[in-house]
């Protein structure tokens, strides 16, 4: 049983000297006490430079990759789902960015200074919260403890990386609190071929072309307005971005068998460069406050009964005011995103089986109306949307014999309401005329599963799961103005996983593979070479990962992981009669990741390889060919006594040249609609090392 622990896959990573386990929850039923979790490592160390959440986990899974959109708030795909596909939650509580482009997704808007493990769970298996169409990311932060304790961390890096850390914690048998600041600021990184951020955007637009005045004045007005996309010339250099974070948490236990916890989380972003896109964040505020109260064993039918809330707001501003175009005009963008979300629900046994049942309710609203007073002739974008949704939902798990039985099923009724008075305040006839026809939407859907696992031997056992889930159109999808369909159905994911696990000695390997049928898929779509839209299609998604890990002796051992996916559409005619590729988008390629560790619990050591082909590409769509890569990662920790401990690294050692995300007509890039879009480089060769100390 140690060895199977210490042998399973995907691993943990402790960022400035702090442990993160990443457990990845696969479709196989579990024991009750874990409420089908599948805790996969927590014994394997790592840590790296970057507390950016999808950086993390896109260096520790393979079956998850990432959309590099700054140095900061990069987007996740996993399986090649991706955005609103994806729920990404923090104690299981939701937080929406508010940025019609993701430049700040869900991801973002945590610190990894507080994170105790991140769960990463594939398919369409969860019933508790709304959307979970492709998968969920649940990040679970740490819990004060008793007695007084507290670290500091210091993090020095290439490209002017700092980050200070620090937390406080005390408590007795009844009350525990804790505290928590960091401030993070890092320059500019640099690809392999020793260009900044800024420099990749203006190499991409380049200069005027030598018959610029023999063009026509359409052509003259676009090529003027990419030039005006580019960094102003006093703004080159600057920073890449800077980020304070506090967070509070609070838990009283209240008698023999209740406890209440509450929690903060704050982050405040300035001034961060997102090249790809036509517009820099000047301000992204994220402020989230959760309550939990918890009652156990009330009687027979209640082991235990849970009662959360939650409210979150990001308030998000776009302009143009690091941009050469902001010498004759500045455009600025606010956006903010709520949302409030409560669940009750009531845990019991029933003849040996562990059920649930719960009431979950959210109302998300997406703001883009408040637009600056100073220019009240400024167009809306993005109405004020209402995303109301209340569901019920049941899930059990039971052991009969060799066999783990578990299921779940869940209704939602879901109700979307844009400001139908935005006409009349909007300075265009075309806007007004969108406006005017936007209307309201409403969806009644039940997801399920059903999952088992059989234990052939205590080393062997084999699992199947097949699920539906559900997720509604955003209001971007249905009301981004000139280009949102509200004629949007909502997608339906109906997926089957299956696959194998065995422990042999010091040998242990996991296989997975699925196949995912998906209804009325939501997709990005070029109408013309100057416009986009949404539209409903049908869909596959299939693929397979495969881990094996082996130790080596007590301190060394191999860790090992490859992951593939394909993504179809049945029929590209859907989005109209150019539409002739049949690859989805963003589908992430062949992607393999071996390291050597080693590890005496004084000393840690790894040398990690990750690798990934080329990727298939919709070339309708703005994709562009994207070589694959090959990268060596080495890193190095020590336990120096007293409470101090050292964590260094050096990624992308060899300075390669490459890329992970690739343009696509989904989001608003430089260079879209017709012209060559803006793939971003990844950071070559870089180093760090953190300091900590714990009492």
């Amino acid at each position: 049983m140690k060895n199977a622990v210490l042998l399973s896959l995907a691993a943990t990573l402790a960022l400035a000297s702090e442990p993160v386990t990443i457990q990845k929850i696969t479709v196989e039923a579990d024991a009750p006490k874990t409420e089908g979790k599948n805790v996969v490592a927590d014994e394997m160390v790592k840590f790296s430079r970057q507390s950016d959440l999808g950086e993390m986990l896109s260096n520790t899974l393979p079956e998850v990759t990432m959309v590099r959109n700054s140095g900061v708030g990069n987007d996740i795909i996993l399986r090649g789902f991706r955005k609103d596909n994806l729920n990404i939650t923090i104690d299981d509580a939701k937080v929406c960015g508010a940025c019609p482009n993701r430049m700040d997704p869900p991801s973002m808007h945590v610190s990894s200074s507080q994170i105790k493990s991140v769960e990463v769970q594939e398919g369409p298996f969860d019933v508790t919260k709304f959307g979970s169409l492709g998968g969920k990311i649940n990040v679970v932060t740490k819990d004060p403890q008793k007695g007084v304790h507290g670290e500091v961390s210091a993090t020095l890096g290439s490209f002017d990386y700092r980050k200070l850390s620090t937390t406080l914690e005390a408590g007795n048998d009844t009350v525990q609190a804790q505290v928590g600041f960091s401030r993070e600021t890092s320059g500019q990184y640099k690809d392999g071929n020793g260009r900044t951020l800024t420099e990749q955007t203006d190499f991409l637009i380049g200069n005027l072309p030598a018959n610029f005045s023999s063009l026509t004045s359409t052509q003259q007005t676009n090529l003027m307005k990419l030039q005006g996309q580019k960094f102003a010339t006093a703004n080159k250099n600057m920073s890449a971005y800077d980020r304070n974070n506090y967070w509070a948490k609070i838990i009283t236990k209240i008698g023999d068998n209740q406890k209440l916890t509450l929690s903060y989380f704050g982050d405040r972003a300035d001034n961060v460069l997102y090249p790809r896109y036509p517009m820099d964040a000047q301000v992204d505020d994220t402020d989230m406050f959760k309550a939990k109260y918890q009652f156990f064993n009330l009687s027979s039918f209640s082991d235990e009964l849970k009662i959360e809330g939650y409210h979150s707001k990001v308030k998000h501003v776009m302009g143009t005011d690091f941009r050469a175009s902001a010498a004759t005009m500045v455009m600025v963008a606010p956006v903010d995103a709520t949302i409030q979300g409560a669940l009750v629900e009531n845990t019991m046994t029933i003849s040996g089986a562990k059920v649930a049942v719960g009431v979950d309710t959210s109302l998300r609203n997406w703001d883009g109306t408040k637009g600056p007073k100073a220019n009240p002739a400024q167009n809306i974008m993005l109405p004020d949307v209402d995303t109301k949704n209340i569901a019920l939902y049941a899930k059990g798990v039971k052991t009969i014999g060799k066999y783990e039985i578990s299921s779940g099923v869940r209704y939602d009724d879901s109700t979307i309401n844009p400001n139908q008075g935005l006409a009349a305040v909007d300075p265009l006839a075309i806007n007004k005329t969108f406006l005017n026809a936007m209307k309201d939407r409403s969806y009644n859907d039940v997801s399920a599963n059903l999952l088992a696992k059989y234990n052939y031997t205590p080393n062997t056992n084999v699992f199947i799961g097949a699920g539906q889930s559900i997720r509604v159109p955003d209001a971007k999808e249905l009301y981004w103005v000139a280009s949102g369909n509200s004629n949007l159905n909502e997608t339906k994911n109906r997926e089957i996983d299956m696959g194998a696990e065995h422990t042999a000695g010091n040998l242990h390997v996991k296989g997975t593979v699925f196949y995912s049928d998906l209804k009325d898929y939501i997709y990005a779509y070029q109408t013309s070479t100057t416009t986009s839209s949404w539209a409903n299609i049908d869909a596959t998604i299939a693929g397979l990962d495969l881990h094996g890990d082996y130790l080596l002796g007590n301190e060394w051992r191999i860790e090992s992981g490859a992951a593939y996916q394909k993504g179809m559409k049945k029929d590209p005619s859907q989005l109209g009669a150019t539409q002739t590729n049949k690859n989805l988008a963003e589908i992430p390629p062949l992607k393999g990741r071996a390291a050597l560790v080693f590890d005496d619990s004084s000393y840690y050591a790894m040398a990690e390889w990750i690798a990934a082909s080329s990727q298939t590409i919709d070339a309708n769509n703005g994709e562009k060919e994207i070589a694959g890569y090959a990268l060596l990662n080495l890193k190095y920790g020590a336990e120096l006594g007293k409470g101090f401990s050292l964590s260094t690294g050096i990624n992308n050692f060899f300075n390669r040249t490459y890329a992970l995300n690739n343009a696509y007509v989904g989001n608003q890039l430089i260079g879209t609609n017709g012209t060559n879009p803006l793939v971003l480089n990844e950071p070559g060769r870089n180093f760090y090392a953190t300091l900590s100390y714990k009492f």
